[in-house]
This record gives C-alpha cells, structure tokens and sequence, in this order.
C-alpha cells in the first residue's frame, strides 16, 4: 500500500509549485497523489478506518485541484491543494 508519508511529500510539493504557478508539474503532482489516494480507497483496508476515510477527505480537495487546474485557475487550485495538504496532514503523522 502506498506509504503516507509519499502522499503527505507531494502533496506539500504541490503547493509550492501551484505557488510558482507551475501548471504542469502540480497537474502531474496532483496525479499522482489521486493515484496513490485511488490505491488506499480501493484497498481491502476497513472501510471505516481512519486511513480510508482521511484517503477519502483528501480525495475531494485532489479533484478540485485538478479541475481548478483544467480552468487555469492556478490560485483556487493553490487554495485546494492547501485543504488537501492538511487533510493529510493528520494522518501522515500516525
């Protein structure tokens, strides 16, 4: 399973560079952590454990990234990576 702590650095990373404005590597960043969140959400892990509904959480904020990326909204998508960062945040610590 993917490690959290791979989650928690992407998605720190993701914010620096929507910070930058760099569209194209936050879009690939984004990717990969909705893959990554994609593995834990379709795991036989407890549906209710902390980890799938935290995986869950930051799940939403990644797809609004990616839309608000797709808009050219690099600021909303910069806002969104934020929420997705601490959403993670939590659990990256356990």
């Amino acid at each position: 399973m993917t490690q959290t702590s791979t989650i928690a650095n992407n998605t720190r990373e993701l914010v620096v560079q929507l910070s930058r404005g760099n569209g194209d590597p936050a879009r690939a960043l984004a990717g990969r952590v909705h893959a990554d969140l994609d593995t834990i959400l379709n795991s036989d892990a407890d549906p209710a454990s902390s980890l799938r509904l935290q995986a869950q959480q930051t799940m939403y904020a990644i797809e609004e990234v990616l839309a608000l990326i797709n808009q050219s909204d690099l600021r909303g998508a910069w806002q969104a990576a934020r929420d997705a960062s601490k959403e993670w945040l939590a659990i990256s610590r356990d």
